[in-house]
């Protein structure tokens, strides 16, 4: 509202005949509009390229560093 307080709904309006009356009498639109035909679907202009930098079939090559798995001795505490 103008004067910047708060706004409450007092009542409103539910019977289709009375709505519409209201609405021709300010000249305001009393139809609803049209229904917008559905999009189609996206055209895939946006298609990245997924595929890998390497080959996943190809077999892992050894590692270039020691690396040792073995589990520490309990005696090395």
């Amino acid at each position: 509202p103008a004067s910047g307080g708060p706004m409450r709904i007092l009542s409103f309006l539910t019977d289709p005949p009375v709505v519409t009356a209201i609405l021709v009498h300010l000249e305001f639109p009393h139809t609803p509009p049209p229904i917008s035909p559905a999009r189609g679907p996206p055209k895939g202009d946006f298609l990245l390229d997924q595929t890998p930098a390497f080959d996943p079939t190809e077999a892992e090559t050894a590692p270039d560093f020691v690396f040792d798995q073995s589990l520490p001795d309990e005696s090395d505490d």
